[in-house]
């Protein structure tokens, strides 16, 4: 196996600016520009579609 191991925090931070997809445990689901994050991972969205 190669390459380094990436925390799940910092995939999330190297989203910010990216188109995401977003599946919610009630199955709701997003695609949205992440914006930003806060620690607990609530995530700021622009141009979500559900």
């Amino acid at each position: 196996m190669s390459g380094a191991t990436i925390l799940p925090l910092e995939l999330v931070d190297r989203c910010i600016g990216s188109r995401i997809w977003v599946v919610m445990k009630s199955e709701r689901e997003f695609v949205g520009t992440l914006l930003g994050f806060d620690d607990y991972v609530n995530m700021v969205l622009e141009d979500v579609t559900e």
